[in-house]
């Protein structure tokens, strides 16, 4: 029976030699971003990373903003909040993929691509999702107790949440159409 090899969370190491001087060089695979895959390749990496640090501005700009106003179901309602933090913290996760693809810069080394640009799309469908029942609680909240004399709250936060679904999805669709080539 053939052994099968596990991959453990530090094997990215292993593509790291050391040279003559001492020091570490990576030799394991490489990602070169050739534009949005579309023919236009003078599309440069810093103009699609603008393209993506706007909408996750506005996509965590509107989830902070969200957990501050006060709406009806945000202080005390479990079916609200538990989406309301998990849409949070899929939010940061998203921003923290793309920071460390703005890092990385190009080429991006394997286990970089790895942990960001192949993860961006289902982390924020993730926040998509929990924006989405995130409202859909608010919703549920107000159809059982009605607004509690705090319509404008929650006016403000079903349009906080669409408006941060939405910048998720954008940001989605743009890492989507990004086209990288593998080296190595």
């Amino acid at each position: 029976m053939p052994e099968t090899k596990k991959k453990n969370r530090r094997a990215y190491l292993n593509s790291f030699r050391k040279n003559e001087e001492g020091k570490y060089d990576y030799t394991g695979n490489v990602y070169y971003f050739e534009g949005n895959g579309f023919g236009e390749n003078g599309e440069t990496l810093r103009s699609r990373l603008i393209k993506l640090w706007l909408p996750g501005a506005v996509l965590m700009g509107c989830l902070i903003a969200a957990g501050c106003i006060s709406a009806p179901g945000m202080d005390n309602c479990f079916y609200v909040l538990l989406p309301y933090a998990a849409s949070l913290m899929a939010g940061i996760s998203m921003l923290w993929a793309l920071g460390r693809m703005t890092a990385g810069g190009n080429p991006l080394k394997e286990y970089v691509y790895q942990a960001s640009v192949e993860k961006l799309p289902e982390r924020a469908a993730m926040t998509v999702f929990f924006t989405a029942a995130a409202a859909a609680g608010e919703t549920i909240y107000i159809c059982l107790h009605g607004t509690e004399g705090k319509l404008a709250g929650f006016c403000i936060f079903m349009l906080l949440n669409f408006v941060s679904a939405g910048a998720a999805f954008m940001l989605r669709r743009e890492i989507q159409t990004m086209k990288w080539i593998k080296h190595g």
